[in-house]
């Protein structure tokens, strides 16, 4: 058993060396809004953009990892826009966890978006999809799949490279759609569970928010989604290979 134990972790290690140089960029990061406070009206953005939010409503409950921000459908969670989060026009990318907890009042209830339709994930009858206004008209454009149910986590990604907004649900490629240059808002900010106009808001549960001005790829989309936010951002290959090495010496 204990050569087996051996065996697994120093394939761990093999592979953590191939990937090295795999890590997500650090200058790419927009924000990220673990929502682990569990308490107070405050959203930290760990980042170090300081793109701090505030909680109009919502709730703090558990989590699929720690703590997570429960939404009633007339609650929401406001970032105030920034330099940084106006950076999306070349690629974006926006993720998170969501648990629906009660049926969406319209069929395009917002889980997020960034004023209008720029990026927007939402909540169909029974499907996501990321929504972006594009080229001059402002046409929004939506891309579909995956589906959902009550009570359930899903992890939902959406990525734009400056011409094709594709759509991510629990790790999977579902979908995508060109649409052209994204329409630039200057100063608009990002909601949670809620669009700017009543009617079109989330009732259920939000956790994990990540919001990156690159496409990640579907690897990195994963690897976020396998290990959250926090390790699979801000632990190195380097620490990860140092405390397997310190488990192998361990059993040895």
């Amino acid at each position: 058993m204990k050569s087996i134990i051996l065996f697994c972790l120093t394939s761990m290690m093999i592979i953590s060396f191939q990937h090295i140089d795999a890590a997500i960029d650090p200058e790419s990061i927009v924000g990220i809004w673990l929502l682990d406070e569990g308490k107070g009206d405050t959203i930290k953005d760990t980042s170090g953009n300081e793109n701090d939010g505030k909680i109009i409503g919502a709730k703090w409950t558990d989590g699929k990892i720690g703590n997570a921000l429960a939404f009633n459908g007339a609650s929401r969670a406001e970032i105030p826009g920034s330099k940084t989060i106006d950076d999306y026009l070349n690629g974006f990318t926006y993720l998170l966890w969501v648990k629906p907890t009660g049926n969406p009042p319209n069929i395009n209830t917002r889980v997020i978006e960034h004023d209008w339709h720029n990026p927007t994930i939402q909540i169909g009858a029974d499907d996501y999809y990321g929504s972006i206004a594009a080229n001059a008209d402002q046409a929004q454009t939506n891309v579909r799949g995956g589906t959902w149910e009550l009570d359930e986590w899903n992890f939902v990604a959406i990525t734009y490279d400056g011409n094709t907004l594709k759509l991510f649900v629990d790790g999977e490629f579902v979908g995508d759609k060109a649409v052209g240059k994204a329409d630039e808002k200057v100063g608009a900010e990002i909601r949670l569970a809620s669009w700017r106009t009543a009617g079109w808001d989330f009732t259920g549960v939000i956790d994990e928010v990540g919001v990156f001005n690159k496409p990640l790829s579907e690897d990195d989309i994963n690897d976020i989604m396998n290990n959250g936010l926090e390790e699979a951002l801000f632990v190195s290959p380097i620490d990860k290979i140092a405390t397997t090495w310190a488990r192998i010496k361990e059993i040895r």
